[in-house]
């Protein structure tokens, strides 16, 4: 069996030993960049890449894919989902990181960081009473979105003394029985939120928030689920945290909420362009922090993906269900 791996770093030695223990034979091959629709990959069963080749003549012989990413929505409509070829995806590998991520964003906003930091750029002593920030213990946060990154972004937000509520595509199904990198992280039994929403009930969660942190996979369902209407549900002076991919939260609809100043603040890490382009309105919008599509970047991916993709190949070589298998619908 070949196993092709698109990838920006180079496996390790521990690493390339566990997936071939997995697989006894396994030959591995790696590309650290470029597209794989100019690779012929003839002879190749397993890809494992962060991209999925649109010409699928090209690879006669896979027999599966294993994405990076924690969600399969860029792949709505590709050909590979009218195949047999499984789809697998790297979700619950993300969770930590990225809930630090919002943990420490929702805190640099409680501090007025953003400000303060002025203090060191303009070596002026500054009116600290002007710098004020707030307790964020008994402020509720709504969570949009419950899968492995919402869970333990409402671990983290909660052992800060914060009320959980959340919205999730079926609410009745409280439990997480999928893949975990992250021992004794995020919620598998669905106990710390206060009250369950689903999608056609966020107006009812919304206007409890002080801070709504968006955690949903992106898909034709989601697609701008959160715009005008929704904004002016909210809380005056609630604040928001977007973690997942650009188009959920219509971008001018946020702007304006910001511009308003009915919405007091916002942290935006993906957008529905990227890169955003220079000249892009959201440098020009008060109150929003922007950061380059890096609340997942750690440099603890590798360890917690590797074992899952191992634990994969076991089960793909004795014929079992794999993990994470993408659903063609709903795109995760």
């Amino acid at each position: 069996m070949k196993l092709f791996i698109n990838y920006a770093l180079n496996l390790t030695a521990a690493q390339r030993e566990e997936l071939q223990q997995s697989w006894p034979g396994l030959e591995i091959l790696e590309q650290r960049s470029g597209p794989v629709d100019k690779i012929n990959g003839a002879g190749i069963g397993v890809l494992v890449t962060d991209q999925v080749p649109s010409d699928l003549s090209s690879w006669p012989d896979l027999r599966w894919v294993q994405l990076l990413s924690a969600g399969a929505n860029p792949l709505l409509g590709h050909p590979v989902f009218r195949t047999t070829i499984p789809v697998t995806t790297a979700s619950g590998t993300h969770g930590v990181p990225i809930a630090q991520y919002v943990t420490c964003t929702w805190l640099m906003m409680a501090h007025r960081m953003p400000q303060v930091l002025d203090f060191q750029r303009t070596r002026s002593w500054p009116d600290r009473i002007s710098l004020a920030g707030f307790s964020v213990r008994g402020l509720t946060a709504g969570i949009i979105g419950f899968g492995s990154i919402g869970r333990e972004c409402a671990r983290q937000l909660s052992a800060l003394g914060m009320r959980i509520l959340c919205v999730k595509r079926t609410p009745a199904n409280r439990a997480d029985t999928d893949y975990n990198a992250w021992d004794g992280s995020g919620d598998p039994q669905g106990k710390i939120p206060e009250a369950w929403f689903a999608p056609d009930q966020l107006g009812q969660m919304l206007p409890q928030c002080d801070l709504v942190v968006v955690t949903a996979p992106a898909t034709p369902a989601t697609s701008g689920m959160i715009g005008p209407a929704e904004f002016g549900q909210m809380k005056q002076g609630a604040r928001m945290i977007i973690i997942s991919r650009g188009g959920i939260v219509q971008e001018r609809a946020l702007a304006e909420a910001l511009r308003s100043g009915h919405l007091a603040e916002a942290v935006v890490d993906c957008f529905v362009q990227e890169p955003l382009p220079p000249d892009h309105f959201y440098f020009d919008v008060p109150n929003l922090i922007l950061t380059p599509h890096v609340s997942g970047v750690s440099n603890t991916f590798a360890t917690a993906f590797f074992p899952l993709l191992a634990d994969n190949l076991r089960r793909f070589k004795a014929g079992l269900p794999l993990m994470n298998r993408a659903n063609s619908e709903t795109g995760y």
